[in-house]
């Protein structure tokens, strides 16, 4: 099963109940694939719709401030010209119409044709097609599509109409506004059609499309796009230039996922589409982000960025209960707010640390480093991959500070200084954890002592795995990295004098993991699964004692 669907031929009616059925506002045409709001108000009709597999667009816009209606055609698929005349007679006999149509060949004969029949039969039907793509020129074959600009001019209208404004009104406001507002796309992959057995096109690692439109098609060019930074200068310079914008003017931005774009990503994004816009010298005055009119489950964005007034900012700020609708923002420069903490960092550097204990820190630090890849590939087969990139960022700035570890006055103040490092870059369990087995250590230690001896540190290993299992809830046995450092805390503690036993006494229970169902831990996720793979927490705790260990 590769998509949360029941029949690939039922996609459309079963999206439309799914839409209608989670709101209260929403109702659909009965025998069409037409969402209509509940209710009808006595103003301008506003319409839109198109091929489905877009969403939010253009169901998704359905309700009061933005669409009266929106039609849905199959996927990547115009409506025909009776489904578009059934959403022009749902909204009511007596009202005006307007109708926003995609520069899409199908859509605009289907649209079209169905606006005339209207018209011979009485109705006031007003259209206006929106053609925002600049990675094609208005001469080339059948124009320049209309992308994710569209959305806006949903939001104008809507906004509009509630106001008042008659269909013409409203044609003539859009008209005006529309050779201002130009969109750009890039994808990192093809999207998969339900029932489809492959996608229309395959990129390979290092390329993208350029300037492609909504149904899964190539773009304009295959290139490469080496950052965020880089996407986003590309697509402002060629929306900038395309549509002649000018330093000073001021522009709603808007920054749309394809459909498989994590909002994280889509936030990186952003942050470079302000700064390039900027560096135009143009003013963003109101900013959208999100996934708005997608292209099934395409990995990659566009950026559309559009001349506004006052006016027209109103009107996109202005309420609506559409439910794919995302709040527009303000951008804005405000100062980042100053913290101070106490640091233990601050007492270094006026003395210096065992060379014992920092040789042993530098063993531990190379071991981390070089099994990296090992601990990694572990976590990913019990739990979310991401272990030792953890633990080698870690590892990464103790060597980092290495220079200011050497220098600490005394063992207490060294480990003292480790748990803050390790508790401030390593994500994670892993950062508290280690942390509080720095602390357990640094506890033990009295002031003044620069190389504590061994009962001592197995007093300090002891309190830490105490400290651990009473923060992380975990106890021996349940498939954590307190499996290794319980068994090598009791060698220990029992006086063992050589480092080979304890060692052994960690891998032992390190390997242990992997005969039982994880109890604790991400592991523990995967129930039996889990059986037959170490813990890489508790493998990871071999990996540095072993290193320790050697002299």
């Amino acid at each position: 099963m590769r998509k949360l669907i029941n029949e690939p031929q039922d996609v459309i009616e079963d999206l439309i109940t799914g839409l209608t059925s989670r709101s209260r506002s929403l109702t659909r045409v009965r025998d069409w694939p037409v969402v209509v709001r509940g209710d009808r108000p006595s103003t301008t009709a506003v319409i839109s719709g198109g091929g489905s597999g877009h969403e939010p667009a253009h169901a998704g816009f359905v309700g009061h401030g933005m669409l009266d209606a929106a039609v849905c055609g199959p996927v990547f698929t115009s409506p025909s010209v009776e489904a578009v005349e059934a959403a022009i007679e749902a909204v009511g006999p007596d009202r005006e119409v307007l109708l926003v149509v995609k520069n899409y060949t199908g859509d605009c004969l289907n649209f079209g044709l169905a606006a005339q029949n209207a018209r011979a039969r009485g109705r006031t039907v007003e259209q206006v097609v929106v053609a925002d793509d600049v990675a094609l020129a208005d001469s080339a074959g059948a124009g320049r599509r209309g992308i994710a600009g569209t959305v806006l001019v949903h939001k104008l209208a809507g906004a509009m109409a509630e106001q008042g404004a008659s269909a013409f009104e409203i044609r003539q406001a859009l008209e005006a506004f529309l050779p201002g507002m130009g969109s750009m796309g890039i994808a990192l992959g093809a999207a998969l059609a339900p029932g489809a057995d492959q996608a229309n096109f395959s990129l390979e690692d290092h390329e993208v499309e350029w300037g492609l439109g909504i149904h899964g098609e190539p773009g304009r060019e295959r290139g490469s796009a080496e950052s965020a930074r880089h996407v986003a200068e590309s697509l402002v310079s060629a929306i900038v230039r395309d549509r002649e914008l000018t330093a000073a003017d001021d522009v709603v931005m808007l920054v749309n996922g394809l459909g498989a774009t994590p909002p994280m990503e889509l936030e990186i994004l952003t942050g470079e589409v302000l700064t390039a816009v900027r560096a135009h010298g143009l003013r963003p005055v109101l900013s959208l982000v999100g996934s708005l009119l997608t292209s099934l489950d395409m990995p990659g964005a566009s950026v559309t960025l559009a001349k506004v007034t006052d006016t027209q900012v109103a009107h996109l700020t202005a309420g609506t209960d559409a439910p794919g609708w995302v709040l527009p923002t303000t951008p804005g420069d405000n100062p980042a707010v100053d913290v101070e903490l106490e640091s233990p960092l601050e007492g270094l550097g006026s003395g210096q640390t065992s060379p014992a204990l920092v040789a042993a820190m530098d063993r531990a630090v190379d071991a981390v480093l070089e099994a990296e890849s090992h601990l990694t590939d572990l976590d990913r087969q019990v739990g979310d991959g991401d272990l030792g990139t953890n633990l080698a960022r870690g590892a990464r700035a103790v060597r980092d500070r290495r220079g200011d570890l050497s220098r600490a006055p005394d063992a207490k103040t060294f480990y003292l200084a480790l748990a803050h490092i390790l508790r401030k870059e390593v994500g994670g369990t892993s950062g508290p954890l280690y942390a509080l087995l720095a602390l357990g250590l640094a506890d033990a230690i009295e002031d003044g002592v620069v190389s504590p001896e061994r009962a001592v540190l197995a007093h300090g290993l002891e309190a830490a795995v105490e400290r651990i299992q009473e923060l992380g809830g975990a106890k021996l046995g349940d498939g954590t990295m307190l499996d290794a450092l319980i068994p090598a805390a009791q060698a220990l503690a029992e006086g063992e004098e050589d480092d080979v036993v304890v060692l052994q006494a960690a891998r032992e229970g390190a390997q242990a993991t992997a005969e039982g169902v994880a109890a604790k831990g991400r592991a523990s996720y995967l129930g039996d699964r889990s059986v037959g793979v170490p813990d890489p927490g508790a493998m990871a705790v071999t990996v540095w004692l072993a290193a320790v260990s050697s002299r």
